[in-house]
């Protein structure tokens, strides 16, 4: 079936977050006095959220209730930080033109807070051209559960099968399989080093946003 929607994921697909989530994180282990993570190593758990980070940053065990005061206070520092240095990876920006050029619709669909994933889409001038933006708490469930892609297509009025679905992650394409999407693992992305994409069952595997480009541009040509 003809394409006609490229659906992203936010984090480590659509835009390079890892700066101010890794810059908030920081922030919050100075404050406890703790030694700073290295960005390379914490960028790689940012698709995981900010529990993740906590866990990352504060490698020592700690109470269920240390935990979730560490990651709201993590949330309320990285909302004041939320798209200072986070930018669209090279090359999306051409991919969101191709789509535009060509009448292809495109979205998000993120376990991200919809508050904050809203506030990066804005700041980065995207959020009146994005046809749907679902965040994590959108829903009553989230990836890796098909419930939002159904949803998301159910809005946009199309069939699963006219829609691609790209993400960094393993529930990213199990999300998208579930709903019967084609799916595309994002490899330039925040994947972990025991992470292995080509497992993942994606339809496509893609090295860098110019691969995405050349994808579409194959599948508007059919």
């Amino acid at each position: 079936m003809q394409m006609k929607a490229l659906l992203l994921d936010l984090d480590g697909t659509l835009v390079d977050t890892a700066p101010d989530m890794v810059g908030a994180l920081n922030r919050v282990l100075k404050k406890h006095k703790r030694d700073a993570c290295n960005p390379k190593q914490a960028s790689k758990v940012v698709s995981n959220g900010a529990r993740a980070l906590i866990e990352h940053g504060f490698s020592e065990t700690l109470s269920e209730a240390s935990k979730a005061d560490l990651v709201q206070e993590f949330l309320t520092v990285y909302q004041q930080y939320v798209c200072v240095e986070s930018h669209l990876y090279d090359g999306m920006s051409e991919t969101l033109a191709l789509c535009e050029e060509n009448q292809l619709r495109w979205g998000i669909i993120t376990n991200k807070p919809l508050h904050l994933a809203k506030e990066v889409v804005d700041g980065l001038g995207l959020l009146e051209r994005c046809a749907i933006l679902l965040g994590g708490d959108s829903l009553p469930v989230k990836k890796p559960d098909p419930v939002p892609m159904l949803h998301s297509c159910m809005v946009l009025s199309l069939a699963p099968s006219e829609c691609l679905y790209v993400g960094d992650h393993e529930r990213d394409i199990q999300a998208g399989n579930a709903a019967g999407m084609d799916t595309a693992a994002a490899l330039w992305g925040y994947i972990g080093d025991q992470e292995d994409p080509s497992q993942w069952n994606a339809r496509y595997q893609i090295g860098r946003p110019q691969g995405l480009i050349n994808l579409i541009n194959d599948k508007l040509a059919l």
